[in-house]
């Protein structure tokens, strides 16, 4: 221990003596360490952090399935059947995200909330902060209990954390709730990217959701379903006694359930084809900031060289003197840990600020999706880890080095004639610093041109000089004719705006999370039954939709207000609809006049008027989608979006096209207003986070590795100056000792270059998931990066190579 004090001393000071090459090195390893820290954060908080509920890892979503889709959702009655005939899951709960409106003093505000089955809290083994969580009879027969249960943040951020709240009444949709308790702090049930503010039993989804009265019909697939398996059970032996009952069901339930398959999936990202997304992207950006790491690891060590040539000396006088090679390697590890850990400590500050720094910049949606990615002891025990790691990993190649010096030049301070081609370790670094760079810059450079084509790709609706604006009027006990009414006097009000060039409503706004699929039929074609009918997205919209969006027609109409309840029934389709549906049509077009049916293979019938080009529905980067319009004077929704095509800066009409709604109704929540372009903010959202974290990721690469080939080429040139003397001595000009050093610096770097491309040309090919319209061997990319590395490298060289061409053969040469 004495010995280690000792060492610990000594490399202290010797960094201390040496404060600029100390600081380069903290601050280099300290902003690898940071950007490993935060993106293990995230990594953390997806695939390592546990579900804040009992024994999480006996908890699984169950996913329908079927041919025509990977993700399905149960109906009630499904639900009922499977959480009471099977044997292998203690509990089985359902759940389903809903918006309400809640009531107080101040007006009326929209939150979402979950309505869950009376078991919920109990299957996931959760107690209440206060009060406590919903009772078995609480949920067995409709519309008698109406109590609710409140999440931490919205009894602090809407109820003032009121101590005295448990037992008193809420009004949520015009109804009254007893508050009966508050969820734990943090709790989020099986998801992790949203958060529910309150929590309602099931049985009153009427007056949750008013007009919906699915709790007994088979064929409404509306709710998300999970469950805890009984101890001993594997989620194989489930999934095969979950997939037997699911073959009755599709026996005792053909029209509804033939088709259907169980799986089994990790909860905590609502749909699984979302939680893959991000966990491949989480592994992809953990790859690319390992090799940030790597390439400040290599850019110490190529530090640590040069600074030896200065201690070679030190080294040599104790060597002489009888200090083992063990004991100086030692010395060496102890300054080379301090540097790592005392770089490890602030690398831990950096990436808990950039944590803070992402998460303030979530985007801001409807929906409450929210990560909250933590820093706890994983955290902390990764970056201890990372930081001893480096510090070995970047000081044993030196420190082996360092203690293989030539005992008596080194002693007579005599300069090394080993010369730069010689030094195969330091050319081999600065091979590897390059080939890493052009990596990462290749990397950064193919999700920038991925960027670049989502912001100019057409996404199918007009987004320059268009505002939207959301309003649900079932939350304030609107019936259908009330809010036909109030629909068309929005529409007609708003019109009638100056700057406003047209306005219609929708059910379904483009690139939302607000997805609906429903099955269709072909008039005259054998029908499908159960999850094999082939389904697609529907949208109600009023008359002018089409107009307003920008949305072209290829052949047909747009609707009108002629289209009533009592008039002929009318369907506006895409070009993929078509695709679908009737692929034996030579043209797309010739689908206007054909009739099908949403309902059932014998009908009713609708007529198809209209045939639109496709767009982009649900994310930017998806394959073509089949969609149906539904005319909103024959197919009325509560839940409708305002699309408000303006003359000009459709941003300063906002505010006044709200106050036109909300004349209307004063106390009617509008939310989600916004420019279209914001809208489409969300879905380009991870595709900017990316390209910002290799953006600054790449140009981190870039600096350290011109930092790298700067001081490597300042080492090279330092252990040449006598040779440079002799060269200069015997005639040579100051243009060739330039153009020989940048020449030798020159050909490590386009070594490099070449294994980096030939790296990159095969580690790219792991970044699929997160690269559209490009491919992974991107021409302009694989050209512009290497160029751009090349140039900057060469400016790294040009420095040292200058001084060396001002070398003084007097100077160079005063120990002859």
């Amino acid at each position: 221990m004495q010995t280690l004090l000792q060492d610990i001393r000594y490399g202290l000071r010797m960094l201390i003596k040496r404060p600029g090459f100390t600081l380069i090195a903290i601050i280099t390893l300290a902003l690898g360490i940071g950007a490993n820290t935060a993106i293990f954060s995230l990594v953390n908080t997806v695939l390592l952090r546990p579900l804040q509920i009992s024994k999480p890892e006996q908890v699984h979503q169950i996913v329908p399935t079927s041919k025509g889709s990977d993700f399905l959702a149960f109906s009630y009655p499904d639900y009922v059947d499977f959480r009471d005939r099977n044997n292998v899951l203690s509990g089985l709960i359902a759940t389903r995200f809903a918006p309400v409106s809640l009531s107080r003093s101040n007006g009326n505000e929209r939150v979402w909330g979950y309505i869950v089955t009376g078991n919920y809290f109990d299957v996931l083994g959760v107690n209440a902060f206060r009060g406590r969580t919903f009772a078995p009879e609480e949920d067995s027969t409709k519309l008698t209990h109406p109590v609710v249960v409140l999440s931490y943040n919205c009894w602090k951020t809407r109820f003032g954390a009121e101590s005295e709240i448990v037992g008193k009444d809420i009004s949520l949709n015009g109804h009254n709730f007893k508050v009966i308790g508050i969820a734990p702090e943090g709790f989020k049930g099986t998801e992790i990217i949203l958060e529910p503010e309150i929590y309602v039993p099931m049985m009153m989804v009427e007056w949750i959701e008013p007009g919906n009265n699915w709790l007994d019909e088979q064929s409404n697939h509306n709710l998300f379903v999970a469950g805890r398996l009984k101890d001993g059970v594997s989620p194989e032996q489930a999934t095969a006694a979950l997939n037997i009952i699911s073959d009755q069901l599709a026996k005792e339930h053909p029209d509804t359930n033939e088709g259907l398959t169980i799986t089994l999936s990790e909860p905590g990202f609502v749909l699984p084809v979302l939680r893959k997304a991000i966990v491949t992207s989480s592994v992809v950006l953990m790859g690319i900031v390992g090799l940030v790491l790597l390439l400040a690891c290599i850019n110490i060590a190529n530090l640590l060289l040069a600074r030896a040539t200065e201690r070679r000396k030190e080294i040599a006088i104790r060597l002489s003197i009888g200090a083992s090679r063990f004991r100086i390697i030692r010395q060496l590890l102890t300054e080379s840990l301090l540097i790592a850990l005392i770089g490890g400590l602030i690398g831990l500050l950096i990436g808990v600020w950039l944590v803070d720094f992402v998460v303030a910049f979530q985007p801001q949606i409807d929906i409450p999706f929210k990560i909250e990615i933590h820093t706890d002891w994983r955290v902390f025990i990764f970056s201890f880890v990372a930081s001893l790691f480096t510090g070995v990993l970047f000081g044993l190649i030196p420190a082996l080095r360092s203690t293989q010096p030539e005992i008596v030049p080194d002693l007579k301070d005599a300069t090394s004639q080993s010369g730069f081609r010689r030094s195969r370790l330091v050319s081999g670094l600065v091979i590897a610093q390059v080939a890493l760079s052009l990596v990462l810059l290749v990397a950064a450079g193919l999700v920038l041109r991925t960027l670049q084509q989502l912001q100019t790709m057409n996404v199918g609706l007009r987004v320059e000089n268009s505002l939207v604006m959301s309003f649900d009027l079932s939350l304030q006990g609107y019936d259908e004719e009330r809010g036909a009414q109030f629909q068309k006097q929005v529409i007609e009000r708003v019109n009638t705006m100056p700057g406003v060039k047209s306005a219609a409503l929708t059910s379904f706004l483009p690139l939302s999370l607000n997805i609906s699929f429903t099955g269709f039929y072909v008039e005259g074609k054998p029908a499908e039954r159960g999850m094999n009918v082939p389904n697609a997205i529907y949208s109600m919209v009023s008359a002018g939709y089409f107009k307003t969006t920008g949305v072209q027609l290829l052949r047909g109409r747009e609707f009108t207000e002629q289209d009533t309840k009592d008039s002929t029934k009318t369907l506006v389709v895409n070009e993929s609809f078509v695709r679908r549906f009737m692929p034996e049509l030579e043209h797309v077009e010739d689908a206007v006049g054909k009739r099908v049916s949403s309902t059932a293979p014998e009908g009713p019938f609708r007529e198809i008027v209209g045939v639109t080009t496709d767009g982009k529905y649900f994310n930017i980067t998806e394959d073509a989608q089949p969609i149906a319009y539904f005319p909103m004077t024959q197919s009325y929704n509560s839940l409708t979006t305002l699309i408000v095509h303006t003359e000009s800066n459709e941003k300063k009409m906002i505010a006044s096209v709200r106050r036109e709604i909300q004349q209307l109704d004063q106390a009617l929540p509008v939310f989600q207003a916004k420019t279209m372009e914001e809208h489409l903010g969300f879905t380009l959202f991870p595709a900017r986070a990316a390209a910002s974290l290799l953006s600054t990721f790449g140009l981190l690469a870039l600096i350290l590795a011109a930092v790298g080939i700067y001081g490597v080429m300042a080492y090279a040139v330092s252990q040449r100056t006598r040779e440079i003397g002799i060269r200069m001595a015997l005639g040579a000009k100051a243009g060739d000792v330039l153009k020989m050093i940048l020449r030798q610096g020159l050909f490590l770097v386009l070594i490099g270059v070449f294994i980096g491309t030939s790296l990159s040309f095969v580690l790219t090919r792991l970044m699929t998931s997160l690269l559209y319209g490009i491919s992974t061997t991107d021409t302009i990319t694989f050209i512009g990066v290497p160029l751009i590395l090349i140039l900057v490298a060469l400016l790294a060289c040009f420095v040292p190579a200058r001084r060396a061409s001002k070398v003084d053969p007097i100077v160079a040469l005063r120990y002859e």
